[in-house]
């Protein structure tokens, strides 16, 4: 049973430029930061013609980007703006873990270095 719509807003760079993609999932009640952006992936396997990503490339899926799975947290590079319901700040970077709200927003944008 899916019950929270959750808004992503991905800025990464593709093909050189910095391009924005909105992503609109909906989660379970209990759904965290990664799950939620999993979700985005699993939509992206499965229409890949809307992928950011090329089959034969190294990046395959924004959690990849976004997260690291050795300290489940955000990597450092990621800037993050979370917003939840009447505009409270989500502290999703602090605690991984944090139930997200309905209606939520979720902005990440890779800081990508040379």
């Amino acid at each position: 049973m899916y019950v929270k719509k959750i808004t992503f807003l991905l800025r990464i760079p593709e093909n050189g430029v910095e391009k924005n993609r909105e992503h609109i999932v909906e989660v379970k009640d209990d759904s965290t930061f990664v799950n939620a952006l999993a979700m985005v992936d699993k939509k992206l396997f499965e229409n890949p013609e809307s992928s950011p990503f090329n089959e034969s490339g190294y990046l395959r899926s924004y959690l990849q980007i976004f997260w690291d799975p050795e300290t489940n947290k955000i990597y450092d590079n990621i800037n993050l703006f979370a917003v939840g319901e009447r505009g409270t700040m989500m502290p999703i970077r602090n605690n991984i873990n944090y139930n997200l709200h309905n209606d939520c927003e979720i902005s990440l944008s890779a800081v990508m270095c040379d």
